[in-house]
């Protein structure tokens, strides 16, 4: 358990959606994910990229791993002659695969996580 930002219990176990500081329940708005102090001052919450830059980024990595593993796509870029019948199987996994991942950032964008 981390200390709570505002009042500086030792209960702090939630994150603020507009700061990304921890805070107790008892500092915290339930209906809108945000602390005391960001409700007084009317703050913004924080950006859609940067809120979901780990997620984005994890989803580049698997796209490098699987690029990887089939390395069609390198091939292409490269120059040399790829078919592309051969690649579609790749990237209609990767297509499917996208598509819970943009449906769950949407989703956080409403209501994050934490």
């Amino acid at each position: 358990m981390d200390q709570c930002y505002i009042c500086g219990s030792r209960f702090g176990n939630v994150v603020c959606a507009y700061c990304n500081q921890t805070v107790c329940s008892s500092c915290l708005i339930q209906s809108e994910r945000k602390c005391k102090r960001c409700a007084i001052s009317n703050k913004k919450p924080s950006g859609f990229l940067k809120r979901n830059g780990p997620l984005i980024l994890m989803l580049v990595a698997v796209w490098f791993f699987v690029s990887g593993l089939y390395p069609f796509p390198y091939f292409y870029a490269v120059g040399i002659p790829v078919d592309i019948v051969i690649m579609q199987p790749v990237l209609i996994a990767t297509a499917i695969l996208l598509i819970p991942f943009v449906f769950m950032m949407f989703a956080w964008r409403k209501q994050p996580p934490y």
